[in-house]
């Protein structure tokens, strides 16, 4: 009726945007019609709906997401709230909390409750974002940290399920009893801390079992691969599956060994053994950016050794150039969408893409000089490694990192207006492309500066 004009015309909201903000307003209002006490919180907190109206004017996915998981609308109703945005242990602290209310071996209710959580805290960082313009970096990490937080808190509820049924997993090495873990292993944006808003979790699951007497302690004894492949299922199933609460995160686990065709959960033997002997080069290029984000120590170290021995063994330089850039040509032949008019900030020549391969074809070329390349798993970290090595010169370092956040901002906010990495081009745009193609000429197309590295011991 007339009250809702009233608040979103003073909300700030120029009369360009206003309609759009009253017709996703409306769908909300549909969504929600059989729901009373969605109507009655936004009839009776003008602020929370002047601050709906602002959000919705300028963020279609913020209004999807919210028609779609309207127990968010609560995170409105106390701003204070809304705009002090938890740190990593605060987040898990909420979520333990939370699904601490749940009764136990209620599985539903606890996979509710994990969504809820999952939903509530984007919806925050989302508020912010879209307000404040929030840095890039700092909506990453925290949708990291949100994503890192599901997997933990549901990776130790279904441990403990699968240990009450099952013991717990032990195994014989050397003539000691060992107790082994259970990993996952983030690869893509998870792994390199660069998550944005409805992206999926790129995850490996790991093992540590070895030696003999693979089996669990309890009264239902089960092989230790069998148990870990089972945690690794109803993981999958807690965090992936659409329940009426929607899902957490889509998840695929197509990098793990022999891809979809392997077995969904591996030994860090068994990987390590894959990883020196069958991977890819692109499967190694995937390795930069992959970090353990759940697992103990032991098992935390293990796949740290695996990483560097891989990432850093000698290589014909000449040889991963061409193999680099083959696999850079037939993605970009595949999935480029540029043209004369638009750009791909993705896969267009000297786009993020390009970067991304450049960075991977630098640490391994470089890291068995330079194990100092190995210590982080983000791009931008890794690129500042590399000017201060003087791998590539200091003009060089920036410029990439320079490029790289101009186009991963542009892409944040195509996907909070729910629009594809194309972008009108222009002549900003077309300096980093070419800054980029520049780089790419002379790391990838032609010997690399100092080809004594081809020799390098």
């Amino acid at each position: 009726g007339d009250g809702d004009g009233d608040q979103i015309s003073g909300s700030g909201i120029d009369s360009a945007l206003a309609d759009a903000a009253l017709e996703r307003l409306l769908g909300l209002l549909r969504a929600i019609a059989g729901r009373s006490v969605y109507l009655l919180v936004l009839a009776e907190t003008p602020p929370a709906l002047a601050l709906l109206a602002r959000l919705f004017a300028a963020s279609p996915w913020v209004a999807d997401f919210v028609t779609r998981h309207p127990i968010v609308i609560d995170e409105l109703l106390d701003p204070r709230q809304l705009y002090d945005l938890p740190d990593r242990a605060a987040l898990e602290a909420e979520a333990r909390r939370l699904l601490g209310r749940c009764e136990a071996g209620d599985v539903e209710a606890q996979m509710d409750a994990l969504r809820q959580f999952k939903q509530a805290n984007v919806m925050r960082v989302a508020a912010l974002d879209v307000q404040c313009e929030l840095a890039l970096m700092r909506v990453s990490d925290q949708l990291t940290w949100i994503a890192e937080t599901v997997l933990q808190v549901a990776s130790d509820l279904v441990w403990d399920q699968m240990v009450a049924r099952h013991g717990r997993p032990s195994c014989e090495v050397d003539g000691e009893t060992a107790h082994p873990g259970f990993a996952i292993v983030a690869y893509g944006k998870l792994g390199g801390i660069e998550l944005g808003y409805g992206s999926d979790l790129d995850i490996v699951f790991i093992h540590g079992s070895r030696g003999s007497k693979t089996v669990t302690e309890g009264d239902k004894p089960t092989d230790n691969a069998v148990f870990f492949a089972r945690l690794a299922q109803k993981l999958v199933h807690f965090i992936a599956t659409l329940t009426p609460a929607g899902s957490c995160y889509e998840v695929d686990t197509r990098l793990r060994p022999n891809g979809a065709s392997g077995l969904l959960v591996t030994s860090l033997d068994a990987f390590a053994a894959y990883q020196r002997e069958q991977a890819w080069t692109w499967e190694h290029q995937a390795l930069v950016r992959a970090r353990v984000v759940v697992g103990n120590r032991r098992l935390r170290e293990g796949f740290e050794r695996v990483r560097s021995e891989v990432l850093g063994r000698r290589r014909d330089l000449g040889e991963l150039r061409r193999e680099v850039r083959e696999m850079r040509e037939r993605m970009r032949r595949e999935l480029a969408r540029g043209n004369q008019r638009q750009c791909d900030l993705k896969q267009d020549p000297g786009a993020i893409a390009d970067i991304e391969f450049m960075v991977q074809y630098a640490v391994l070329a470089w890291a068995r000089e330079h194990p100092e390349l190995l210590t982080y798993p983000d791009n931008f970290r890794v690129l500042e490694q590399l000017g201060a090595s003087g791998l590539l010169t200091a003009q060089q370092a920036q410029s990439l990192s320079d490029a790289y956040l101009h186009y991963r901002q542009r892409g944040h906010r195509q996907a909070l207006l729910e629009l594809p990495p194309l972008v009108p081009r222009d002549a900003g745009l077309d300096a980093h492309r070419a800054a980029v193609g520049a780089i790419w000429a002379q790391l990838l197309e032609e010997p690399a500066e100092g080809s004594t590295t081809d020799d390098n011991p």
